[in-house]
């Protein structure tokens, strides 16, 4: 048996049980002490290179610069400004560079001789900060804002991403601006005479420089508005936008009382409630800041509800901020309880979770897993202690046990179990191999979970199945593996693993997961353990992702769910006897609800019917809380008694200038591909088409789209995008096209898909076809094409191989460039001789799934190689792939984008 020390503050633990520190903790107690001492020294000799020597800042503001938000943020020592400050003109104003090239500090006297008052720090920004300049009128700076990427692909042959912005920062509203913010790097800003224009010069890749003149953003009076209504409209897609979205509702330990989140315009909020009792909102974020609600946790008895507020941080530790505040937001965990009680902030951190007993919080930190102490009164949260470490180190997938005695969680491809009371953790032995998934039995002194066979195995084809020698833009074989995963148990007390159960091989050797992602709430198991010791996983034995179980004991499998599709999530009942699960099986364009147990009996359907549900989250005495979502009403979430009576929570409401009444039911499709083969999608022909045809393409590329709102949020907006088209007077084909998901394993691994041979291309050529042929389509116009992400590649390629067909395309984050040279004759770039059709290009410049390089890349190649061609581009500062964390960007992006489409489809 191994055992490792993880070393933890005491407060959680009595005294009686703590432990003096190992020679090596005092050690580094003693070398953190040093470098405390030499902190000041060390900051003081640091040398960023990447600083020109004009725009470098003295060293003495280094302290204070730590770029964190202002509740993080160290007072550090306030010294005077540097030599190579710059002066605003009327001499009353300073303004540097810090240490760390990120922020701006500044500061301020009553007259151009006089002393120099204590520095503030006016902003903080992502990347560099160089060459600050101020307005002739005192009232703003300018500067140039170097921005870089790190730790996404690099296609080939091309550097590192690197592009720049120039920013205006109004001093007196404190607000961020940029200035035509592009795939290019801009430097140089001159101030007009007048403070209206700024002049600089953009760089884009070889291209030569050009000077550009653009007019100064004013800083943002009062709350942004939506745009009215136009002539050629009959509703606005703000009013459609604005639908609330609400995301997977998370339950109490006890099964009483559910939470989830809303996403309402520029509003973020969470409600809370009993069953059996009205629902409540019980924390409201508004102001369309950006910062997304997510990761929710109820405690035991739904006295309080945890949550994150912010996104994930990025290669460099930044959190996504794009509003482009001066104060950089962070991930942060908070807590509310559920008696009206507000918000109060925990810590920096994610993924908080409530311990079995209900007496304390955790939550993960950088380095740590923090927790505090709770204190209750008849069910009401009355305070929260202070944080304290509560275990240490990167800790991932964390599982109290049912007793609450103990945690097993996972690190460094490894299982770790932590006794509470010894205070000692046991590491699964897994040599050659990556566990994963731990769950506990029931008893809390067993656990199970997924291993995979690292040394001598391969795996081949689909690595968004699993670990393989693919690019992952490609398909190059059938995902298998010489080493099938498999299934293993152990005591946590003295473990020595033992497999129950062995994946064959061949098809299902490579374990395709359950997606769980409606919400990053769900920590989303992988596999069940039953209340009479069975194990239930899925598996693609047969070509669909279907439940089976097993015995403890080990055995054959058994098929839990057989048919014609797939099952997409599964949530275990509370008594363990039943899986409820989310599939398309007998409907496979849709989404609906289906409860089996664990030996294969008593299995039935919950939900049917012409619209999808999705979601489920068990509750106590057979209840069950999920979501239902339609065509012409936005998802809402509703509960389900044992009887089978169904009623919707009531909150939030939707908005009265909800169009409910002009949307248009969605016809399922089949069509022929441009290979012969069968290809599918939905349609929506408006009441009084104008002649115009567009093809839309989901993203993912592992993603598919329903007849309806969707399950993810950034789909609904597709769908509502589609909607807003039809309206518009186009009749709109949504593609499904191969190497999307629940179709089976043969159509997501389709042959040839991505840069191996574009095969998916069929299926767009196939249904722009399709359009071209009907009698309410104008076949002179062309069609147009739009998508996001896989989408953008096949937006881009389309217009790139078949301008012919293609007219006019709106690419968002586009994949443009092949891995290597031997696949690029299948990528937008390999095809830029033959692109003759007006795009719009639209990228938030945080992405973290596609490259901002792939945009730069596009970028270059059309203003060199295609110049007569009409190219638009925009980056969105801030935003991350979705574009979507604002409402005024989600609106104002699909508005462009919308109006480009049609206006070149010479639509009204």
């Amino acid at each position: 048996m191994l055992e490792s020390s993880l070393p933890r503050s005491s407060a959680f633990f009595p005294a009686a049980i703590s432990t003096v520190p190992s020679l090596a903790a005092c050690s580094k107690l003693l070398e953190n002490l040093h470098l405390s001492v030499l902190l000041a020294t060390t900051l003081l000799v640091l040398d960023n290179s990447y600083l020109s020597a004009q725009t470098k800042p003295s060293v003495q503001t280094t302290l204070q610069s730590t770029g964190a938000s202002s509740r993080q943020r160290p007072q550090g020592i306030v010294l005077s400004p540097p030599a190579n400050a710059v002066n605003s003109p009327d001499g009353r104003r300073c303004a540097w560079v810090s240490e760390d090239g990120r922020s701006v500090w500044s500061s301020t006297r009553t007259n151009s001789t006089a002393e120099w008052a204590k520095p503030d720090r006016l902003l903080t920004v992502r990347g560099v900060v160089r060459n600050i300049t101020f307005s002739p009128d005192n009232k703003s700076i300018a500067f140039e804002n170097l921005r870089n990427q790190i730790g996404l692909r690099q296609i080939g042959g091309l550097p590192s991403a690197t592009w720049g912005f120039i920013v205006v920062y109004d001093l007196a509203t404190r607000q961020i601006s940029y200035v035509d913010p592009s795939f290019a790097i801009d430097t140089a800003p001159v101030w007009s005479d007048d403070g209206s224009e700024i002049s600089f010069t953009r760089k884009l890749g070889k291209l030569p420089e050009l000077h550009v003149t653009k007019p100064v953003p004013h800083p943002q009076q009062g709350v942004w508005t939506s745009p009215p209504l136009r002539v050629s409209e009959h509703f606005t897609l703000a009013s459609l936008m604005a639908a609330p979205i609400v995301y997977a509702p998370q339950s109490s330990g006890d099964g009483r009382s559910i939470a989830y989140v809303s996403r309402e315009a520029t509003d973020r909020n969470i409600y809370f409630m009993r069953i059996d009792e009205p629902a409540r909102r019980i924390a409201n974020f508004s102001g369309d800041d950006g910062q997304e609600l997510d990761e929710l946790a109820v405690s035991q008895t739904g006295g309080a509800v945890a949550f994150v507020r912010g996104n994930v941080p990025n290669g460099q530790g930044d959190v996504p901020n794009p509003a482009n505040t001066p104060d950089p937001p962070q991930q942060e965990v908070w807590i509310v309880g559920s008696k009206d009680d507000g918000p109060r902030f925990l810590g920096i951190g994610s993924d908080p979770q409530f311990t079995p007993d209900n007496e304390r919080i955790i939550w993960s930190a950088k380095d740590s897993v923090m927790g505090a102490t709770l204190k209750w009164e008849a069910g009401r949260l009355l305070a929260v202690g202070s944080p304290e470490e509560y275990l240490a180190g990167q800790l991932q997938n964390i599982r109290f046990s049912p007793d609450g005695q103990r945690i097993v969680y996972q690190r460094n491809g490894g299982i770790e179990v932590y006794n509470l009371a010894s205070r000692s953790a046991v590491v699964i032995p897994h040599t050659g191999a990556a566990d994963e998934g731990p769950i506990w039995a029931p008893d809390s002194g067993h656990i199970a979970f997924l291993r995979q066979v690292l040394a001598g195995s391969r795996q081949r084809g689909d690595r968004t199945a699993g670990t393989g020698d693919c690019d992952v833009y490609s398909y190059c074989k059938p995902a298998i593996s010489d080493e099938p995963w498999s299934i293993w148990t152990t005591d946590v007390s003295e473990p020595q693993p033992h497999q129950v159960w062995k994946a064959d091989a061949g098809v299902g050797s490579v374990y395709y997961r359950l997606d769980q992602v409606y919400s990053p709430s769900q920590h989303g198991d992988q596999l069940f353990w039953s209340a009479d010791d069975r194990i239930a996983f899925v598996w693609e034995k047969d070509g669909w992702r279907h439940l089976y179980s097993v015995p403890v004991a080990g055995g054959s499998a058994t098929l839990l769910t057989p048919g014609d599709g797939e099952v997409e999530t599964a949530a275990l009942s509370l008594d363990r006897k039943h899986l409820i699960y989310t599939n398309n099986i007998g409907d496979l364009d849709r989404r609906h609800l289906s409860i089996v147990a664990f030996d294969g009996t008593q299995s039935k359907s919950v939900t049917t019917g012409e619209t999808s549900q999705w979601a489920p989250g068990p509750l106590t005495d057979g209840k069950l809380a999920y979501i239902a979502g339609g065509w012409s009403e936005p998802p809402v979430v509703v509960v389900r008694d044992a009887g089978g009576t169904v009623k919707a929570t009531g909150l939030p409401h939707v908005p009265a200038s909800f169009p409910s009444a002009q949307l248009v039911k969605p016809e399922l499709v089949k069509f022929p591909a441009s290979d012969g083969q069968p290809s599918f999608g939905y349609l929506i022909v408006p009441p009084h088409p104008t002649g115009c045809a567009i093809v839309f393409s989901h993203g993912g590329i592992r993603r598919a789209m329903i007849p309806e709102f969707h399950y993810l949020d950034i789909y609904s907006y597709f769908y509502e995008m589609n909607e807003y088209l039809a309206s518009r007077g186009c009749v709109v084909l949504s593609v499904d096209h191969r190497s999307g998901i629940m179709h089976g394993e043969a159509f997501r691994n389709a042959p040839g898909w991505g840069f191996a041979n574009n095969s998916e291309m069929f299926d767009f050529v196939g249904g722009a076809k399709y359009l071209l042929a009907r009698k309410d389509v104008d076949a002179s116009r062309g069609v147009g094409i739009y998508g996001l992400s896989w989408g953008g590649y096949v937006t881009s390629t389309a217009l790139s191989q078949h301008s012919d067909i293609f007219k006019v395309g709106f690419d968002m984050a586009g994949v443009h460039a092949a891995i290597d040279d031997s696949r690029k004759k299948n990528s937008a770039l390999g095809n830029i001789e033959t692109w003759n059709s007006p795009v719009l290009l639209v990228q938030g410049d945080d992405d973290r799934n596609v490259s901002i390089n792939d945009g730069i890349a596009l970028a270059e190649a059309m203003r060199a190689k295609r110049p007569n061609v009409e190219f638009v581009d925009r980056v969105i500062p801030g935003e991350t792939h979705d574009m979507y964390l604002t409402f005024r960007h989600l609106v104002e992006l699909y508005s462009e984008g919308s109006e480009f489409l049609i206006t070149h489809l010479g639509g009204r």
